[in-house]
């Protein structure tokens, strides 16, 4: 794909892009040497690892144009020993995303993976020290970071896995171990990030997550477990609060209606001027199933259960 706006349908994305955005997540990470480990995937590939396809029962992930890393500034800054990351980067084919007033953001790289297509990876940070948006520098680089709200919680949630692809240079197949958001991460972010920007790509992801993950008692146990560690409480408070707000139902108004099971219909069937029984049935299903995740996780938490 060009680099631009993300397509807005699910038809607008390719099984053969997302297995190029997975060369390009491993062709990142040897970048990062020792300290890949710290790297944490999130956005719209990890679905591929969360809920990997398993046919019939788990369809494949509509996949992804791109790639979102969170970084640990703190840990690559007082890296020892540790070439530029931006010359790591630049070796392995990666270049700064320049913008039409001729500046690079800094966060915003870019790999070309044919004539005409590249993908571009997203540096983030979370935004415990700073104001949400706010772009940082790494300390003695010329790489910086945007700051995500709640980010951060992926250097503690998040699940691993060992996957094969081949360099983008031309080194050979890699094997990685990749950390990514696990279930409950993924979801509180995609939450936010579907509740500051309605975008239908973030609705589907959503969705697909938590109707493919497990059944609704399953997800609900997952946010019980963290709920009761005390851990990260902001974070999953804030999350619940927009997937109740955009999905659920007790919003003084029916849950179908409104914008998030309205964009995940969009995703999967088109903007279309008078929705079809298809869009409506998608609708319901979408707020029936966060009701119902949200629904157990109260009754879990509520006192004297």
């Amino acid at each position: 794909m060009a680099l631009g706006p993300k397509p807005k349908t699910a038809s607008g994305y390719s099984a053969d892009h997302t297995d190029a955005c997975e060369q390009v997540l491993v062709t990142l990470l040897g970048a990062f040497g020792t300290l890949k480990s710290t790297v944490r995937l999130v956005g719209g590939l990890v679905p591929r690892y969360l809920t990997p396809e398993t046919p019939p029962d788990v369809p494949a992930h509509a996949g992804t144009s791109d790639v979102d890393v969170v970084l640990n500034l703190q840990v690559i800054a007082d890296g020892k020993g540790y070439a530029s990351l931006a010359t790591q980067l630049t070796d392995r084919g990666f270049e700064p995303v320049f913008k039409p007033n001729g500046w690079t953001t800094g966060w915003q790289w870019k790999r070309r993976i044919s004539d005409h297509e590249y993908v571009q990876v997203d540096f983030l940070r979370g935004a415990e020290d700073t104001e949400p948006g706010s772009k940082i520098l790494i300390e003695g680089e010329a790489v910086s970071a945007l700051s995500v709200q709640f980010a951060e919680i992926t250097h503690n949630w998040f699940d691993e896995r060992q996957i094969k692809a081949p360099l983008l240079d031309g080194g050979g197949i890699a094997v990685e171990n990749i950390r990514y958001a696990n279930l409950v991460a993924f979801i509180i972010l995609k939450a936010l990030a579907f509740d500051g920007r309605g975008e239908p790509k973030d609705a589907g992801d959503l969705i697909h997550v938590m109707q493919y993950a497990g059944p609704p008692s399953h997800v609900a146990s997952q946010f019980v477990e963290k709920l009761k560690s005390e851990e990260h409480r902001d974070a999953i408070d804030a999350g619940l609060d927009a997937l109740q707000r955009k999905f659920g139902e007790g919003n003084n108004v029916e849950g179908y209606l409104l914008t998030g099971p309205v964009k995940y219909a969009q995703f999967h069937h088109g903007n279309d001027d008078e929705p079809t029984d298809e869009h409506i049935g998608y609708q319901r299903f979408a707020t029936g199933l966060v009701t119902e995740v949200l629904r157990l996780i109260r009754q879990e938490m509520s006192p004297g259960t």
